[in-house]
């Protein structure tokens, strides 16, 4: 793994070879941030959340870019919210520098912890600690509070509360509990029952995975309603153990978590009565958070929903056609599964070509190998997504492309897609203004 100060000598090399160069004049593939639509995709959802209350919590996740520069957008630097996401170790420790300066205050992680994964967060909670921030862990088995416990009592120089949201199931069987199964039961109780001086209950979460197969705001609120009443009920559950409990803690708000890009933008977009007296009934007994990732990026999964449209789409792939194949008529790019990723998705294509109209011939890239993939033209219809055209550039390409020629690809998944590159060229007005360095590994 490279050291911080030669990939901060290679971004150094980067901007001072690539600074102000045409998306034409990079090398192939490339990813490619746009930093403005980055800016407006972040204005949008924090002023849609912000406009429903003043107490809604946000909390952004930082998988899909995996950068400080765009926490720092997603936060408004810190200014109403600072609390955030990560999925890896390697995140967390990318964000110690945002929690030195203020800006983060609140970072999850957002995965079950391994047993083995204990100690270095412990080492990281006392580091975040001493600049005034939190490490929140996310449990969804008497287990992993086992592990937990069996460290603190281990090793008495750690002093700190682990503080833990309890993952709710919401029907999407990834991870989590359902709110029927007795585990749940089981680890309400024993966070609970554990001395507060080891484990402190923080509050539920929720993450509506299947949302992405939302095609509207009608159907993207429907999940988000599954979301809250999963952790709002968790929390009642929580409330009538510690009526039950002799001698209990007073604690009796909770933080409720949800979100998803699709829920996340259905609570910011909302404009009529259900979501937000759905709120207000929740927000009279609990504090209520909104988590989200993808929505700063955004991608052709994101676009299926209906609520964002291809000009949204702030990462995309630059590409290169090396070779035309008349007899067939398809193109091979350099852009495989290493640079695209193999994700599939309602809208066909392992990605699609940005700036193609209805009445042009319609080309995606339709087949990848590791290094390689093939530009085909479509021939099947989009079912169960918003209107064809809509999924459309106004402005028209040219219908057929030559060696040397290149395309803008936007994928179907930014988040696996943007972990292919060990850098970002960051555009403005197709013109390279900086260069992201994304935190990598686990």
């Amino acid at each position: 793994m490279e050291s911080t100060v030669s990939l901060s000598k290679q971004r150094e090399k980067l901007i001072e070879t690539y600074k102000h160069a045409s998306i034409n004049d990079l090398p192939t593939p490339s990813f490619v941030v746009d930093l403005n639509i980055v800016k407006q995709n972040c204005k949008r959802m924090l002023d849609g959340i912000e406009a429903i209350s003043p107490d809604l919590r946000f909390r952004p996740h930082v998988k899909t870019h995996k950068t400080a520069e765009i926490v720092r957008i997603q936060l408004d630097n810190g200014r109403n919210h600072k609390s955030v996401v990560a999925s890896t170790i390697s995140e967390i420790r990318g964000l110690v520098p945002l929690a030195q300066d203020g800006t983060v205050r609140d970072i999850l992680y957002g995965i079950p912890p391994t047993r083995s994964k204990v100690p270095t967060l412990a080492e990281i909670s006392q580091e975040l600690h001493a600049f005034g921030t939190t490490l929140r862990l996310m449990i969804d088995s008497p287990d992993q509070l086992g592990f937990l416990t069996e460290y603190s009592e281990r090793h008495p120089s750690y002093v700190l509360p682990w503080s833990i949201f309890i993952k709710i199931n919401v029907g999407d069987n990834r991870a989590g509990q359902t709110l029927a199964s007795s585990d749940l039961t089981q680890v309400i109780r024993q966070a609970l029952g554990s001395s507060p001086k080891i484990i402190s209950l923080y509050g539920f979460y929720a993450h509506a995975g299947g949302s992405y197969s939302s095609t509207s705001i009608d159907s993207a609120s429907e999940y988000l309603d599954r979301e809250v009443s999963g952790v709002y009920e968790a929390a009642v559950l929580a409330r009538s153990i510690l009526d039950s409990t002799p001698a209990s803690s007073p604690q009796r708000r909770f933080v409720l978590s949800v979100g998803a890009t699709p829920t996340a933008h259905a609570s910011a977009m909302a404009t009529f009565d259900r979501v937000t007296n759905l709120f207000a009934k929740v927000m009279q007994d609990d504090e209520l958070e909104i988590h989200a990732g993808n929505y700063a990026m955004l991608d052709m999964q994101q676009v299926a929903t209906g609520l964002v449209s291809p000009a949204n789409i702030a990462g995309t792939v630059v590409a290169e056609i090396i070779t035309y194949y008349s007899d067939r008529d398809e193109y091979l790019i350099d852009a495989g599964v290493l640079a695209l990723a193999r994700e599939p998705g309602r809208i066909p294509g392992i990605a699609t070509i940005r700036g193609q109209t209805v009445s042009g011939d319609r080309y995606v890239v339709g087949r990848v190998s590791q290094e390689h993939g093939i530009i085909t033209k479509r021939t099947d219809k989009i079912e169960n997504v918003i209107e064809e055209e809509s999924l459309l550039d106004e402005a028209s390409i040219t219908k057929s492309w030559s060696p040397g020629d290149r395309v803008v690809l936007l994928p179907q998944h930014s988040c696996i897609t943007s972990s292919m590159y060990q850098w970002y060229f960051v555009v403005e007005d197709d013109r390279v203004v900086d260069i992201f360095l994304p935190w990598r590994m686990w």
